[in-house]
């Protein structure tokens, strides 16, 4: 009896899987990565490998009644009379069921087929049971040709996006759907890449291919709308003048911020909101640029939620923060000293706040004060407010120091919550407060970076980096 195959789109249903063991984590690994709802139930402690997993873990035997609630079974227990039961239990409560067991007695409504996933193309084969490791070599022999195709299809999908606007007669796409699939074109694509394969499509449709560029300037955000439009909005001004064949659109990683801004009638989006906006919009081709300046766990983050997009459009990239590469280090403090944030002086000593982290990246903070030393500038020490160099670290450095005069600068974006109230602040704890009473005179420059031309156009410098080709 042939099986019907099919896709389903599993975000947010619930499903249920019963065992703990190898292929049940399989399933739950499946699953997951479809954005299901999951539900575990097993006798045995929670396996290590699921800690950190979002699911529900039910230590407790199978019964009937956790059935109810869920849209799809998988009996995956090491015991075949359990699994029979959980078969023909869920398929009287109407539920879909599939089970490891073969049991001739009890038929499951569906079965996996073996899978091999590049970017948006799925290959998935069965042999109806007969031959699953058959089944499995074919899907490894087959793995490499996928991902020849896995760029194709978001060329695919901006030409559909394209027809659709430009030709109204639904029978002259389909022909040119067919025409851009033979194996001609697909050898095309191969050998001479996602250029060529374009152009020979726009000779196909009478048509003339242009690219729909967007730049996504992302942020961690504030709600302070006079700092914001100085920093934030200058950097991204500074990015539309240089790409005016472009289109900047604004992201904010900051959910509290976020969420703050819509209460106060201003509209934001997410990087997530974003991506889905640029994609319904038809831009065939994003670039990134995050207003970072260290690469913390804030870009990481930022790296994985992107990493679903990046075969999404023609051309995706994203670009470093501030502090990335070695070269970028002594270019940092060329601009620091251009925009007159710190001099050479033997009277007064610069102090530059950094936000810090407790990831790898907090390791910027020390090079960019040794790279300050080696460039002749003893005046300068740098600090963070919740990493590697630390305010204790920096008052016992001052005291080897003969200075009594501190200039407090944030070396953050934007002059926000932590410089008005942790940097400059007149709490007991504050920057400021803590070096005041330590016989220090404390002068703070409310000024974030992004105010400063020179600090934009290091930011305008790293995107070149990804999107040259759109300039001017």
């Amino acid at each position: 009896m042939m099986s019907y195959p099919v896709s389903l789109h599993l975000q947010g249903k619930k499903c249920i899987v019963f065992g703990a063991g190898t292929i049940a984590q399989r399933r739950v690994q499946g699953l997951l990565q479809a954005s299901a709802v999951v539900t575990v139930v097993a006798p045995e402690s929670k396996p290590t490998c699921w800690e950190h997993t979002t699911l529900t873990y039910l230590q407790e035997r199978y019964h009937p009644e956790l059935l109810t609630d869920f849209f799809l079974v998988f009996a995956a227990t090491n015991d075949p009379v359990i699994n029979a039961q959980i078969v023909r239990a869920s398929q009287e409560k109407g539920k879909l069921v599939s089970t490891v067991t073969t049991d001739q007695t009890s038929t499951a409504d569906f079965s996996l087929p073996a899978c091999r996933r590049s970017g948006a193309v799925t290959l998935a084969i069965t042999t109806e049971g007969t031959a699953p490791a058959l089944a499995t070599a074919i899907g490894n022999a087959l793995l490499p040709e996928l991902t020849n195709y896995e760029n194709l299809c978001p060329c695919i999908d901006a030409l559909r996006r394209t027809w659709k606007e430009t030709i109204a007669e639904k029978e002259q796409r389909m022909q040119l759907f067919r025409q851009i699939t033979t194996p001609e074109a697909l050898t095309l694509f191969r050998e001479q890449g996602k250029d060529a394969y374009l152009q020979y499509a726009a000779q196909c449709s009478g048509t003339e291919w242009t690219k729909k560029t967007a730049i996504l300037v992302v942020s961690f955000g504030t709600a302070y709308a006079e700092t914001r439009k100085q920093t934030i909005g200058a950097v991204e001004w500074t990015i539309k003048k240089a790409f005016p064949k472009a289109d900047v659109f604004r992201a904010f990683t900051s959910q509290k911020i976020v969420h703050r801004m819509r209460q106060m009638g201003i509209a934001i989006d997410t990087v997530s909101e974003s991506m889905e906006c640029l994609k319904r919009m038809g831009y065939t081709q994003v670039f990134c640029q995050p207003t970072y300046l260290v690469p913390g766990r804030e870009y990481e983050r930022l790296c994985a939620d992107l990493e679903v997009w990046k075969n999404a459009f023609f051309q995706f990239s994203i670009g470093e923060p501030l502090l990335s590469q070695m070269e970028d280090y002594p270019l940092l403090i060329q601009a620091l000293e251009k925009s007159g944030i710190i001099t050479h002086s033997e009277t007064d000593l610069y102090l530059l706040v950094g936000h810090g982290t407790s990831y790898v990246g907090n390791l910027a903070y020390l090079a960019l004060e040794d790279w300050l030393k080696h460039s002749g500038y003893s005046n300068v020490l740098v600090g963070t407010l919740g990493g590697y160099p630390t305010l204790e670290m920096v008052l016992k450095q001052l005291n080897q120091k003969d200075y009594s005069n501190v200039i407090l600068i944030p070396m953050l974006l934007v002059a926000g919550k932590h410089v008005q109230q942790d940097i400059a602040g007149k709490k007991p704890d504050s920057w400021k407060s803590v070096l005041e009473r330590n016989g220090y005179s404390v002068t703070v420059r409310l000024q974030g970076l992004g105010a400063f031309p020179a600090i934009q156009r290091l930011y305008l410098a790293h995107l070149q980096k990804i999107a040259a080709d759109i300039s001017g």
